[in-house]
């Protein structure tokens, strides 16, 4: 069966959790004031570090730098002319500042007696038992503190050093490079050695490989009796040669030509095709044919000469053009069989021809097959000799090079401008501590200071669980937003009480952010066809009853017939905030059927229904879930526009999923800074549940305005109003 407030509505759908957003400029001028507190303490605490630096833990530095030098490609260049890109000076740099921290080399600057004789040295690594220097806990010292900087843009590269006695950083940073120079001089005198030793050999077995190919070369001039030297291209034998192939080629040429003649001839003959023009004048000059075409002329003159004296039809014309085609006839035979027999005797002749070249071909190829091996014997051992020669000529050049890089290696050796880098300045006594300095020190405990509270503040923001604004409350799960309460405290107007401000301080900052919320709550039920609103809040002193009251008269005064139906029977309040006493009769009395629903309603002077909780003794919450309470909301949705309803905050009672059973739509209000944003979502879970449809919450007294957008935007709302005011006072 289904209830007297209506038929069932569809339950709302939670949206997925959102993650919180935080307006950092908000935070940031929320805090603006601890902020400028720590770039104070910041300052006296970097003040307080120099001194302390300054007198327990001062840093004195120094460096030497090394030149990474393009080198010499040849032992004889004047100087160095060739410059290095800015890539090869930093892979060269990286490369020798790896060399000069390797082990050995640190190990032998600590070994260097001018070291062993520093505060340095003796303070921390010196056996305090037997007296013994510690080099390998110092080099670890070392390794771990000296620095190799490649300086960009130039072709430098340093080692630098602190400790707290400037006199010891020159001693050690110059036993460092003397034992990296010792190092690369070590290294390049092993690779000139290394390079001369190689070469030598070469040149030796260079030398041997040279007289064994001589030898070889005379043996094999003695065997083959090779009497000349020259190429076998320009020999008789060659000549002889490229003639027989010429000629051979021209034969070929004239064989294949009469062949193809002879192919087209006897083609004519068999009638596949057709005589050539040549041809056909050839028989027509036949002396028979001449004849012949002769007689056809003059008998061709007579049948002009007969056809100027008679018609067509006479007997002399008739037989004169029997006789032209008689010798038509004969002529076209006469040429046929001529054109016949000099084609037979072309054929014969063609094929005689075709014979000879064939003859003389055969000739021609077997003198040049005897020619041609003659040639290849004499070309292969001329290549053979040519090929031994020119290996003979390597081994020569082979012999030259290594000598004269034989001697540019002992040359380069001795020049003391070979090697890729060279120091350039020695370490000096700094005169000034490079640690701590003021300009340093002080900025970084600044920055810590300013930074540590800066991170502490936005994690606190990141951590807190309470719903302070509106896009807090826009996250909670199921939420939609109606919009938010100004705090009283935050109005510029200073009214006294948030109870009823709308009707005594109408253009106040709270009274239009009621009027908003009041925009909102009616666009969004009138879009649903609601009627009924029951508003909650989640704990006690969330502002249900101020902004109930509130919301109330803004709806009367855009023109709606608004009922407030106080159904708290808790702690209720709602009728005293419109001037009428709480215990006086109201609808806990009408649900106990004591008195009418019509005598328990109240009307206010501005024409606001009121319906107070009723006796103290009638005040049973049971009766809010039975189906008389139905019926009495069922009525008055029939009487009036909009019906609101006052009820006890959801976590101290369950008065408000019951109320919300038999309302049109619910609604939650929550208090700034006081309700978590879990509560909240459990809250409108168990109100979307309900048969009512939750329409959204409203935030109540919102703290974070101060010093942030809300607190602007109120401040130019009353000013605003204030300039109207004044507007009309001067009119």
């Amino acid at each position: 069966m289904s209830s007297p407030s209506g038929p069932q509505r569809p339950r709302q759908v939670s949206s997925p959790q959102r993650r919180p957003t935080i307006d950092p400029v908000r935070v940031v001028r929320q805090h603006i004031i601890g902020l400028l507190a720590a770039v104070i303490i910041g300052v006296v605490v970097g003040g307080v570090a120099f001194v302390g630096f300054m007198r327990f833990y001062p840093l004195y530095t120094s460096e030497i730098l090394f030149e990474v030098r393009p080198g010499l490609t040849d032992s004889t260049e004047i100087g160095t002319a060739e410059t290095l890109k800015d890539d090869e000076v930093e892979r060269i740099g990286r490369t020798q500042t790896s060399l000069l921290m390797q082990r050995e080399v640190l190990m032998a600057a600590v070994e260097n007696p001018q070291v062993r004789d520093t505060n340095w040295m003796e303070e921390w690594f010196v056996d305090t038992q037997t007296g013994q220097p510690l080099y390998a806990q110092a080099v670890d010292d070392l390794e771990d503190y000296v620095r190799t900087p490649i300086i960009r843009g130039t072709n430098l590269f340093a080692i630098r050093w602190s400790w707290h006695v400037p006199a010891d950083v020159p001693k050690i940073l110059n036993s460092i490079a003397t034992a990296y120079t010792r190092k690369l001089k070590a290294l390049d005198d092993q690779q000139f050695s290394e390079n001369e030793a190689l070469f030598d050999t070469q040149l030796s077995h260079i030398q041997m490989s040279l007289q064994g190919l001589g030898d070889d070369i005379h043996a094999f001039i003695v065997a083959k009796g090779i009497t000349t030297l020259d190429d076998p291209r320009f020999s008789q034998a060659s000549i002889e040669v490229e003639s027989l192939s010429t000629n051979m080629t021209e034969l070929k040429q004239g064989l294949t030509s009469v062949q193809t003649r002879y192919q087209q001839t006897a083609l004519k003959l068999e009638g596949s095709i057709t005589a050539s023009h040549e041809d056909i004048v050839e028989a027509e000059a036949d002396q028979a044919i001449m004849q012949q075409v002769n007689r056809q002329e003059i008998l061709r003159s007579e049948e002009r000469s007969l056809r100027e004296k008679y018609s067509e039809d006479t007997p002399q014309v008739r037989q004169i053009e029997r006789q032209v085609r008689a010798i038509d006839s004969q002529i076209r035979l006469k040429k046929k069989e001529i054109l016949n027999r000099n084609l037979n005797a072309q054929l014969k002749s063609l094929a005689s021809e075709r014979d000879r070249l064939k003859q003389v071909m055969e000739r021609m190829e077997e003198e040049l097959e005897s020619k041609d091996v003659l040639l290849r014997d004499l070309a292969a051992d001329t290549s053979r000799y040519q090929a031994m020669k020119t290996q003979q000529d390597n081994l020569e050049k082979q012999r030259d090079d290594a000598a004269q890089l034989l001697n540019a290696i002992r040359l380069m050796k001795l020049r003391s401008d070979a090697t890729r880098v060279r120091q350039v300045s020695l370490a000096e006594i700094p005169r000034e501590p490079s640690f701590p300095r003021p300009e340093y020190v002080i900025p970084v405990c600044v920055i810590i200071c300013f930074g540590g509270f800066l991170g502490w503040i936005f994690l606190r923001e990141l951590m807190e669980q309470r719903v302070r604004s509106l896009a807090d409350l826009a996250i909670v799960p199921g939420m939609s937003v109606l919009g938010a309460v100004a705090d009283i405290e935050d109005d510029p107007v200073e009214p006294e009480e948030p109870e009823m401000i709308f009707r005594e301080y109408a253009d106040s900052i709270v009274a239009e952010s009621c009027r908003q919320v009041a925009t909102a709550v009616l666009r969004t039920m009138a879009k649903e066809g609601h009627t009924s609103l029951v508003i909650a809040g989640g704990l006690p002193g969330s502002g249900v009853t101020t902004i109930i009251g509130n919301l109330a008269v803004a709806m009367h005064a855009v023109g709606h017939s608004v009922c407030v139906i106080d159904a708290n029977f808790r702690r209720p309040r709602l009728a005293r905030s419109f001037g009428f006493e709480a215990d006086q009769r109201g609808l806990g009395d009408v649900l106990a059927d004591t008195i009418t629903l019509e005598s328990a309603i109240q009307m206010t002077d501005d024409g606001i229904s009121v319906i107070a909780a009723g006796s103290t003794e009638t005040r049973m919450v049971e009766r809010l879930s039975d189906d008389r309470f139905g019926s009495v909301m069922a009525s008055l949705r029939s009487k009036f526009n909009y019906v609101l309803v006052d009820v006890a905050p959801a976590v101290a009672a369950t008065d408000a999923i019951q109320v919300a059973g038999r309302c049109d739509a619910s609604a939650l209000i929550i208090r700034a800074g006081q309700e978590q944003r879990g509560l909240v979502a459990r809250i409108t879970r168990e109100l979307s549940e309900a048969n009512a449809v939750f329409i959204g919450g409203i935030l109540n007294r919102p703290r974070q305005s101060v010093g942030g957008y809300f607190r602007r935007n109120y401040e130019l709302m009353a000013s605003y109003g204030q300039e109207d005011e004044d507007t009309e006072d001067d009119s």
